[in-house]
This record gives structure tokens, sequence and C-alpha cells, in this order.
């Protein structure tokens, strides 16, 4: 597909930037690859890739939790599983959800009874982006565990991840400048056989779009195997003794989300020049 960008990574990090700016969490631009929760490391700041450095539920990581009051024989630091919705939905500023004619799109089959349908308006002479998940589940860390992990000296110095989405049917749209309207819908196709122990069968789903323009990303399983968006929080740094006192803070409390670690992006994606002393620089 056509596009404007002069290099992936900064498509890559134009998307992150947008989605984040919405929602405080970071995309991931390789859903099909796994984030897992627990992993710990760094973005990296020319790519947008979260480059991971271990993981709080390795055998080498026990020691830290022993010494932060977390047994690792329990299950009190594992994940836990939130309820299933029925979709997310996010798009960046410059984009506007408008609905979708059905009847303009009539030689599309299912296109009526799509779990998930929008015509998405962006703006002219601006880049937007669009994340669109089915049935997401999130894993996430406690607040509880959260508190406690915050004392451990290597996490410092670490983001933590601390959330992931987790889905079967995914969707990513990252915009050119020509003010197109993207139409996306989630199509159900034939059911297929439901594996042996479980109940009725799935249908498979497949994505649809009339996009000509910009960059799209999807995928579609029976399995909740992408996970397309992630939480990344850092542990919050002390302040000064000497300043006003701040209320006790526990739990998550104890945890900021990191920005993005790059300058703002043009909508070309390029970093935007920052003039000191006559001189031109970058982040």
């Amino acid at each position: 597909m056509r596009t404007w960008f002069t290099h992936e990574s900064n498509a890559q990090r134009k998307f992150i930037e947008l989605i984040f700016d919405r929602t405080g969490k970071y995309p991931n631009w390789d859903p099909p690859s796994e984030i897992p929760v627990g992993s710990f490391g760094l973005i990296d700041k020319d790519t947008g890739n979260f480059f991971p450095k271990g993981s709080i539920y390795s055998n080498e990581f026990q020691p830290y939790l022993l010494r932060a009051g977390i047994d690792p024989k329990s299950d009190e630091h594992q994940p836990k599983d939130c309820p299933e919705e029925s979709e997310f939905t996010t798009w960046s500023k410059n984009v506007k959800r408008i609905e979708l004619k059905v009847d303009s799109h009539a030689g599309v089959p299912g296109i009526a009874e799509a779990s998930i349908k929008g015509t998405w308006q962006v703006k002219k002479g601006a880049t937007g982006a669009v994340l669109l998940m089915n049935k997401p589940r999130i894993k996430n860390i406690t607040a509880d565990v959260l508190g406690k992990l915050a004392s451990i000296e290597l996490l410092q110095s670490m983001h933590l991840v601390t959330k992931v989405f987790y889905c079967p049917a995914f969707s990513m749209y990252l915009s050119d400048k020509s003010g197109e309207n993207i139409s996306i819908a989630l199509l159900a196709s034939a059911p297929v056989i439901a594996p042996v122990g479980t109940a009725g069968a799935m249908a498979e789903m497949k994505w649809w779009s009339d996009t000509q323009a910009g960059l799209a990303r999807n995928g579609c399983k029976t399995e909740h195997c992408f996970t397309p968006l992630y939480e990344l929080l850092h542990v919050r740094h002390r302040r000064n003794r000497r300043a006003t006192p701040s209320p006790e803070r526990t739990g998550e409390q104890l945890w900021v989300v990191p920005p993005i670690p790059w300058a703002p992006l043009d909508e070309d994606g390029q970093e935007v020049p920052v003039y000191i002393n006559a001189s031109i620089t970058s982040y």
C-alpha cells in the first residue's frame, strides 16, 4: 500500500504517539508478537518498540520478590484476568467517527450485521490513527502488588508492563494527509468447528475496509492471541523532602505513565526541530 512515510519507523512512532495521546497506553505495532504482563524494559527511541530486559515472573527475579514481601510460590503477583468486553475502539485527534452508510456498501456481504463497523473521517492535512479490537480481555497486575514492586531498585530504572489487552481480532489504521474517509467493518464468515471440550461453534471473522491510502494492519483468529495495546508504568521519583509534603501514596499511586521518549512528531512522522542559539537540533 502506498505510503508517504520515508521509513517504517516514522509510521510506527507516529501511530504510537497518536494512540498514546488519546489513551495513555502504548500500541503494539506488531500485535501477533505478544508483550507479556510483568515484562520490564525500555522503549526504543528510534523505533518505538518495547525491548524487555526481564520479567517479574522469571526464576531469576524471585529473590527480588521475596525482599519486597511477595511470596513467589503464591499467586499474589500473578496477573488477574478482567471480564471480556464486546469491543475497544479508539481514534486520535483530527479524526471523527461517523455512521457507516450500509446502503453504500450493499455489495459487501454481512456488512449490516458486522459486530464492529464505522466510518472515520480524517482532517485534511493531518495524520490520524484508528485502533479497533474485538472482544478484548485485559490482564493486569493488581494495585497492591504494584505497591510492593515499587520498592524494588531494579524496577526503578525500568518501565513495567502492568496491563495488556488480548483479543482475537484487531485493526490498525494510520492515514496519510489527504483527508480520506475510511470505512472499516468486522464481518462474520462461515463458523468453524469448536475444539473438543468447548461448547458450540465459533464464527470466523475477517476485516473489510475501503481504504485507498495510508497504512492498515489487521488480524483475525479464534483465540485471544493478539496484543495491540499495553500499559507501561514507571516508579514515581520521590520528591525532595524539603519540598512541601505530599499525601502518602500507595499501590498504583507509586507509579506514573512514562512519556514518549522522542520529540513531538510532525504530520510526516519526523521529529520537530528545536532551535537553540541559532542552531537546529532535535530530541
